[in-house]
């Protein structure tokens, strides 16, 4: 009898210890199920509707699924109502950003470093920030507020348009010469000098427009 006692309390044991395995990679499971995924906060209403309608996004709930917006290349979303881009930062392979006709007060894309494209007239444009952009081929910001903007990181820039703007000053001797520079816009702003290199100071093209006082100079007060 006592044996079979024994026994009994073995086996009783073994199923026990079985049980407790199986309920712990179960549960294992199951947190690997639930697991969140990473979402992006995009606190701007209009800029989320704008993502549900390029099927970016699916529910007006204030985020976007991160992994769904890692691997898009191309935002078209102009006269929109956007008043805030917070969350592009997360578009980390983005190349070509239309913005134009919205509410903008701010554009901050020195998160977005394979931009090659952004268009964002006619918004409240007071400051735009480029930098660390430094495959960026067009920007035009026309019809803003825009008083400064630090262009010493976009060599490669072909259109640049700045007209009708509160600048007081420019600084475009980082592009190498003219001739990549083919479009090239400044009137209608409060500056009188333009900061060029030599290449450029030698070869200015017919087709770049600003106001008659300013001058290009390779030094500017």
């Amino acid at each position: 009898m006592k044996k079979t006692n024994v026994l009994l309390y073995l086996c009783l044991v073994c199923v026990l210890s079985n049980c407790s395995n199986d309920s712990d990679d179960s549960s294992e499971d199951m947190e690997e199920i639930i697991l969140p995924k990473a979402r992006t906060a995009i606190p701007d209403v209009a800029f989320e509707r704008a993502l549900i309608e390029l099927n970016f996004d699916d529910v007006e709930d204030g985020s976007v699924i991160t992994e769904d917006i890692e691997m898009v290349t191309s935002l078209v979303m102009n006269d929109k109502g956007i008043s805030d881009l917070t969350g592009l930062e997360d578009f980390p392979i983005l190349e070509n950003l239309w913005v134009n006709d919205n509410l903008l007060t701010s554009l901050d894309v020195s998160q977005n470093p394979l931009l090659k494209f952004v268009f964002a007239e006619n918004n409240l444009l007071t400051n735009v920030t480029v930098s660390n952009v430094t495959i960026l081929e067009k920007l035009q910001v026309s019809n803003n507020q825009i008083t400064q903007v630090n262009l010493s990181d976009n060599s490669l820039l072909q259109l640049l348009g700045l007209e009708n703007n509160a600048l007081t000053s420019l600084d475009i001797s980082s592009v190498p010469n003219s001739i990549q520079l083919n479009t090239f816009s400044i009137e209608n702003n409060p500056l009188t000098c333009i900061k060029v290199n030599a290449e450029i100071l030698n070869d200015i093209p017919s087709q770049w427009t600003k106001d008659v006082e300013d001058t290009f100079a390779l030094e500017c007060n």
